[in-house]
């Protein structure tokens, strides 16, 4: 048996109550954050009642994958090993508080082709504290653990940023409490993110605003909490730190690869192209799920942006293409279709160097495939 099985149906229906009110409350906190972004208000009740049933549906549906169909726990062969419900829960509430900030990013990059600093910046630093507070909301991987009297055991891990969190080891320097050089990196790692993928939220020039105000601005306050956050996980050590590590490393590993698709695709379009709100969007990403599903995502998203870019041309919509939603897309199916993804491509990523072939390949074709659209909007466009 895969997971452990409910005590009644009452924990059942109780389970299926907490999915269903947790997903409208994440659901409501999106919709009255988002609306005045894009609308200026906040008076379209009816199109967000419709948003809000469709995120609770879908959590419904992603509640059912995860805890009844076995979706993301369901390796070759399991030995027996019984996984607690309570892990999937938690890690099933972060992933839907994580696609609760995908729909926001993805709603307003629609609608202005940019994604604000409001929903990413927090969006990092939650992941980022969550993740170390409870290591088990990680992608899970199966490994072996031999037995001499019989067949080997399928047990399960989180995912971290060298393998599994409990059978890969970190590299010594990066150790916990009291080896200075793993906080030394970790806490670079996170001010490079926070100088460059945040802004002020308080307009410095702002003569309305207090002193006060703008010395407190969010901006700053997440520095500090992040900073802390990252000491605090380094002094327990352990599993928090190795989580710690894993969610630092999908910050940096994500916005990097979405950093340099942008330089290959402002080079092929002749202009700026992919607003520098997708990289924050993938580093927030990385923060929840670690680098290895979003360096999967991204191959989807590239995959579906392009599809997309095609699209467009074929029925003459416009020339920009919001890469945002496409990369909210491609997280999506990572996650809910992990298991059978990660036991196609986890291989690959043990081999550092073929993986690196496969980025650059990404990377260069998706610049070359965006010159070729380049060439075909334009002959198209006198004829439009």
């Amino acid at each position: 048996m895969l997971i452990a099985p409910p005590p009644d149906a009452l924990t059942v229906g109780l389970e299926w109550i907490g999915v269903v009110v947790g997903a409208a409350a994440i659901a409501r906190v999106v919709t009255l954050v988002v609306r005045p972004l894009v609308d200026g208000d906040a008076r379209r009740p009816r199109n967000d009642r419709l948003i809000e049933a469709g995120f609770v549906a879908c959590a419904m549906v992603a509640w059912w994958w995860e805890m009844h169909a076995v979706g993301r726990l369901s390796p070759p062969s399991a030995g027996g090993m019984v996984v607690a419900r309570h892990d999937i829960a938690i890690r099933h509430a972060a992933h839907l508080v994580l696609a609760g900030l995908l729909v926001a990013a993805a709603w307003v990059d629609l609608r202005y082709r940019v994604i604000p600093d409001v929903i990413t910046m927090p969006g990092a630093l939650l992941g980022l504290l969550w993740t170390a507070a409870d290591p088990t909301i990680l992608m899970p991987v199966p490994h072996e653990v031999a037995r001499s009297f019989a067949a080997p055991r399928i047990e399960w891990d989180q995912l971290g940023a060298f393998g599994g969190l409990r059978t890969a080891s970190i590299p010594a320097w990066l150790g916990a409490c009291p080896t200075p050089g793993g906080v030394a990196v970790a806490l670079v790692a996170f001010v490079a993110w926070w100088w460059t993928c945040t802004a002020p939220l308080t307009d410095p020039d702002d003569q309305a605003a207090s002193p006060w105000r703008r010395r407190l601005d969010p901006r700053r306050l997440v520095l500090v909490a992040g900073a802390l956050g990252i000491m605090l996980a380094w002094w327990r050590g352990g599993m928090p730190w190795h989580a710690q590590l894993a969610s630092l490393a999908g910050i940096v590993v994500a916005a990097g690869l979405v950093w340099l698709i942008r330089l290959g695709a402002s080079w092929a379009l002749a202009q700026e192209a992919m607003g520098f709100g997708d990289v924050t969007l993938m580093a927030m990403a990385g923060a929840w799920i670690g680098w290895q599903p979003c360096v999967l995502a991204l191959f989807v998203g590239v995959f579906i942006g392009l599809v997309h870019g095609l699209g467009q041309v074929v029925m003459r919509r416009g020339n920009e293409l919001p890469f945002g939603p496409s990369l909210c897309i491609g997280l999506g199916v990572v996650v809910l279709g992990w298991n059978p993804l990660w036991r196609l491509t986890g291989p690959v990523f043990e081999r550092p160097g073929e993986l690196a072939v496969v980025g650059g390949a990404v990377i260069v074709l998706t610049a070359l495939t965006l010159a070729v659209w380049r060439r075909v909007r334009g002959n198209a466009a006198p004829g439009a």
